[in-house]
């Protein structure tokens, strides 16, 4: 199928308005081609919109069909993330793909289509050229202190509240190393902005000798704690267990984690990016799972397990532990200190997350808190893995009763920084 795409310049009094014809970019192109060329995914493609539920969120009622979608794409490839706002629906212009596509997860027809191999490897390729704009000084254009900016007042307050602080006293530049005399406060680009570092005082780790102490790898919060991991397990049924052969890669170590321990915790698209190492330890090796470097099928970006009571529109959110199994992944297996021993940090990207960059080495020594990497765009879910043989218990963290006063409240649930403690391990 093919469409006239006319795009009018600024009106003015005395020019007349001119239709420039523009074509799809070739990524795009080639990927509308496919949806027509391959029958089940073409049809797959055809039925996701027939059962999609009414719009959600502003953009969505603009796609009518798969040519919308790919017009859609091809807009968003030269377009960096603006800031919305603090409500769903504004938030989502930080993951405006998502934004689009959530309609269509939760539908029979979705679920074939964004599990589907081809479609998959499609969606690999335009993130990859995405990221070439997002790493671009040309996508500094919205790191300003305008409306939708990220250095305006409701930006700036947001990112110092999902670090922890308090915006009435406190600035993004105490939290954040930058340079407020640039008027991009020294970031070259989105990408840049995203992955801004955190000052020291701000990603120090408490209880740094003590081994059997875990410090949080990531500014999250916290999803599940798991118990008695399988090697194998039905990973795609709701309410899904966890399963390691899948999660893992079939990695030589598996093994060592049967009956083991899990907790995931999920980074919002305000949080702090980087990885930080929960014990001491050395690097037994690592390893990244994607389409581009590994034997398996491509990653899956936009799939989830289907809620039937359609309760839930936001399915990635709702499918923490599904994704562990499916999306992008990064391993680094560490050997820490008694009593932990092998540990293995999981970095998952999800979404527009199509890059997870490892920056620790094969054999590097490790201090708690030390870098192992960082996500690139986007909202994301993390996991430590422990072997069996633990006792692996959450420690309570501090949080307000209704009647906002100070308490402590279940480690599950709640949002910790990195390198808060948020377990403590013995040898069972």
């Amino acid at each position: 199928m093919r469409r006239l795409r006319c795009y009018y310049g600024p009106i003015t009094v005395d020019q007349p308005q001119v239709c420039t014809v523009r074509a799809l970019h070739p990524i795009v192109q080639e990927f509308q081609d496919y949806v027509e060329r391959e029958g089940v995914v073409y049809a797959a493609f055809k039925q996701m919109f027939q059962q999609a539920p009414p719009p959600q969120s502003p953009g969505q009622e603009k796609i009518k069909d798969y040519v919308d979608l790919m017009e859609m794409i091809d807009t968003i490839l030269t377009t960096a993330p603006t800031h919305g706002g603090d409500s769903a629906s504004q938030m989502a212009a930080s993951v405006p793909l998502y934004a689009i596509i959530s309609r269509f997860c939760n539908t029979p027809g979705g679920y074939s289509a964004f599990t589907h191999p081809g479609v998959n490897e499609r969606f690999g390729r335009v993130f990859l050229a995405w990221n070439v704009h997002l790493t671009s000084s040309a996508s500094k254009n919205v790191i300003h202190d305008g409306e939708g900016g990220w250095l305006s007042t409701a930006a700036l307050n947001a990112m110092v509240v999902h670090a922890g602080g308090n915006p009435e006293q406190q600035a993004f530049e105490d939290f954040y190393i930058c340079d407020t005399s640039d008027p991009h406060y020294g970031f070259n680009s989105y990408d840049d902005l995203f992955v801004r570092e955190l000052k020291p005082i701000h990603r120090a780790v408490v209880y740094p000798d003590n081994p059997a102490i875990i410090n949080s790898a990531c500014t999250s919060t916290v999803y599940q704690l798991y118990y008695d991991l399988k090697k194998t397990d039905d990973f795609w049924i709701k309410e899904t267990p966890y399963s390691l052969n899948h999660m893992l890669g079939e990695d030589d170590l598996v093994d060592t984690f049967a009956g083991g321990t899990i907790i995931q915790a999920m980074l919002a698209s305000l949080d702090y990016h980087r990885w930080r190492s929960p014990v001491n330890g050395t690097v037994v090796k690592t390893r990244i799972i994607s389409g581009l470097t590994h034997h398996s099928p491509p990653p899956t970006f936009y799939a989830g397990c289907l809620d039937d009571d359609h309760e839930d529109f936001d399915v990635i959110t709702r499918s923490q532990d599904f994704v562990t199994a499916i999306s992008t992944r990064a391993l680094i297996f560490i050997q820490a200190e008694e009593p932990v021993g092998l540990i293995c940090f999981v970095g998952v990207g999800l979404c527009e997350v199509s890059t997870c960059e490892i920056t620790a080495k094969r054999g590097q020594v490790l201090k708690k808190g030390d870098e192992l990497g960082m996500f690139h765009f986007g909202g994301s879910t993390h996991c430590l893995v422990f072997r069996g043989g633990l006792t692996v218990t959450p420690i309570m963290q501090p949080g307000k009763d209704d009647d906002g006063n100070d308490t402590e409240v279940p480690l599950v649930g709640s949002k910790v920084q990195v390198g808060k403690d948020i377990l403590t391990v013995e040898a069972a």
